[in-house]
């Protein structure tokens, strides 16, 4: 196989594993959203980053020592963008629904992962025939995300016009306009680890001069950006915990598993960001460009398959289920445009 096959094929295994990494949350009894989701940040976006970085980047303590103070800040400052935009999106949902918050955030981190990377690193390529099928590509996955947030939304009116019982709302307190902006931050902040890796060629090249291989290069990049992304997440968790008076919540009895599970999604998410890595090393100069939209698509095909083996939209009418079906196309449509993109190049 291709080096571009392969990576095409990485894309679509890291994104069934980030589209399933939610899975244990239903078996997590007891536990608060700020319970669960912290264990997991803990998991996924400390421990596991620096269990990898230990075990693929030879001699890691020297390579970070090597590096440039601008480069590790800015791999920090990347790191912070991304777990506001965690964040944010949390919030986006609860203000303005999940399907409307969906539509933007994914779809403007989706353009602004690919695009900025094209426009800032390779701007001699945005005229030509592979630059042409980059933005089809991206066009073609944006209208499938978009296809998706609507039929959730169909899904939703049908479950409720079904069974239109009293529902207790998740709003937030705040207008549209204020949760239409947060929305918006949601998706700016969402692509900053692919930034990172777009502009972090110096500290994979030093990675890569002490032995570390192509596939396991981005490594060093993920562990400082996820553990940067920790701190403004963990914090608001410790918001909620004492809003909330969740703390105790850790301990309360037969929640012992909860711990596992919080691990396991931990391990997941990080994985499939690990594989990415493998990803765009096999996609060369343009990884950061064809990756991250391959990467966005196939994790929301993938949620969505899931959705449909496990139930979720069992009697949500044919109307919903036919949108989605069409909003997988797309999106299957944009996979393939994008590929065709790399063989352009």
């Amino acid at each position: 196989m291709s080096a571009l096959s392969i990576g095409i094929v990485l894309s679509i295994i890291a994104g069934i594993i980030n589209g399933s990494f939610p899975a244990p949350i239903k078996y997590a009894k007891v536990w608060k959203w700020e319970n669960i989701w912290s264990v997991w940040a803990v998991f996924g976006m400390v421990v596991f980053p620096w269990v990898v970085v230990f075990f693929t980047i030879p001699d890691a303590g020297a390579v970070y020592g090597s590096a440039e103070t601008k480069s590790l800040l800015l791999m920090i400052a990347f790191g912070i963008g991304f777990g506001l935009a965690q964040i944010f999106f949390g919030l986006g949902i609860a203000a303005i629904g999940m399907a409307l918050n969906f539509a933007i955030a994914i779809g403007i981190s989706t353009v602004l992962g690919s695009l900025v990377p094209l426009l800032a690193k390779h701007p001699k390529r945005v005229a030509t025939p592979q630059g042409t099928m980059i933005f089809v590509g991206v066009f073609l996955i944006v209208i499938g995300i978009v296809g998706c947030a609507l039929a959730g939304k169909l899904k939703d009116k049908h479950l409720e016009a079904a069974d239109p019982r009293p529902r207790e709302s998740a709003a937030v307190a705040m207008s549209f306009g204020a949760g239409l902006f947060i929305c918006v931050l949601a998706g700016l902040g969402s692509p900053m680890n692919n930034f990172a890796y777009a502009y972090g060629e110096s500290l994979l090249s030093i990675a890569a001069a002490h032995g570390a291989t192509p596939s396991s290069q981005a490594n060093v990049i993920w562990a400082p950006v996820m553990t940067a992304s920790f701190i403004p997440y963990i914090i608001y968790c410790m918001y909620l915990w004492k809003k909330n008076k969740t703390t105790g919540l850790f301990f309360a009895p037969g929640t012992g598993r909860n711990w596992v599970f919080g691990a396991i999604m931990g391990f997941l998410w990080f994985i499939s960001t690990v594989i990415y890595g493998a990803v765009l090393a096999r996609l060369g100069s343009m990884g950061p460009v064809l990756g991250w939209p391959l990467f966005m698509s196939a994790i929301i095909i993938a949620s969505n398959v899931w959705g449909l083996a496990t139930g979720e939209w069992k009697g949500s009418g044919s109307k919903a289920l036919y949108t989605m079906f069409g909003a997988i196309f797309f999106l299957i449509a944009g996979f393939v445009a994008l590929a065709y993109a790399g063989k352009l190049g």
